[in-house]
């Protein structure tokens, strides 16, 4: 069923302008905000904590809100991808990193000859920053695959259109190893929260909590810069699509690769930090991203607090190259 309202929404989607688009798809995303009660109780936990506020506070509510109304609009651009050409695609994007732009940029870190790993997060039109980075080099996505065969054979074909090439994420890392060795970009959304158990613990505004350490450890052992950058909406809801490579971080490695796999993780964040603060409506993180303060749990599922030693010494059994392939949520994404 899914895959065929997939397929009717695709075609319907050539047939009517982006405006009529976006008037459905914007108050559809925003009716499930209201009607998924759990959903919509974690997105605003999620944005008190960017605000730094209560999740009473009305501010948090409001962005919670706006953050699933531009997921209907980052919807509503996907499933009309295939009805658009490359160069169509290309022609809406504005390159807004700092001089010398966003290709200079990453062309000087490829001529490392390390390859390069694209980060960005579950944050405006995270595909389409694909896209135009695919116009320029061979381009590597990390993909889950989707249960349904012919549902992965529409979504990944899609993306195959434009030029990106798919790996998927439960596989070995060997194959991303081998492509940034060949000196390719590989792109992986990164925002995906974690247990304690399972992640790297690391802040993120202001609080701490769990994430894949893969996206650094591939770095270390591959020696392959981390560029860092998004894709974003305007206000005006225009056809622009918005696209800045913020900050490309260099590998430094020491005796202590745990140690250093948590500091190039702590250092990623920290960048996808200042693009969501900047536009906290267009994360859709519509998972809890922090863990649960201990008032809010039972005491069956509340861990003790740990010390910084206790933290970094968990850490160091988590970082594991298997980690590489839990390192992003799929770009069919959905953040859910």
């Amino acid at each position: 069923m899914v895959y065929w309202l997939t397929e009717f929404a695709s075609w319907l989607a050539g047939k009517v302008p982006r405006r009529a688009r976006l008037a459905i798809a914007g108050p559809l995303t925003t009716l499930i905000y209201y009607a998924w009660v759990s959903k919509r109780h974690v997105t605003i936990a999620n944005m008190a904590q960017v605000l730094g506020v209560s999740p009473r506070d009305a501010r948090a509510r409001r962005l919670a809100r706006q953050s699933w109304r531009n997921y209907g609009r980052y919807i509503s651009d996907f499933i009309y991808l295939p009805n658009a050409t490359r160069e169509q695609v290309l022609e809406r994007m504005r390159d807004t990193s700092a001089a010398p732009g966003a290709f200079a940029e990453v062309d000087a870190a490829k001529a490392q000859g390390k390859g390069l790993i694209i980060v960005s997060a579950h944050f405006g039109a995270w595909d389409i920053a694909g896209v135009m980075i695919a116009s320029r080099m061979p381009l590597y996505v990390l993909a889950d695959t989707f249960s349904d065969p012919r549902m992965d054979e529409l979504i990944q074909g899609q993306r195959s259109q434009f030029g990106l090439r798919i790996l998927r994420a439960e596989k070995s890392p060997r194959p991303i190893l081998r492509a940034l060795k060949q000196n390719d970009a590989v792109a992986i959304v990164a925002d995906r929260p974690m247990s304690e158990g399972e992640g790297v613990p690391i802040t993120f505004f202001g609080r701490r909590c769990y994430v894949p350490g893969g996206v650094a450890q591939l770095a270390l052992l591959s020696g392959a810069p981390v560029a860092i950058g998004c894709a974003y909406y305007d206000d005006q809801f225009s056809l622009n699509y918005y696209v800045r490579l913020v900050e490309t971080l260099y590998p430094e490695r020491t005796a202590d690769r745990e140690a250093d796999a948590i500091a190039l993780t702590q250092r990623i964040y920290n960048t996808l930090e200042s693009i969501i603060a900047e536009r906290p409506e267009q994360w859709y993180m519509f998972r809890q991203f922090w863990p649960a303060p201990p008032a809010t749990v039972s005491s069956a599922s509340t861990a003790p607090a740990t010390s910084a030693g206790e933290m970094a010494t968990g850490a160091k059994a988590t970082v594991a190259l298997a980690g590489a392939s839990k390192a992003a949520e799929s770009a069919k994404g959905l953040a859910l």
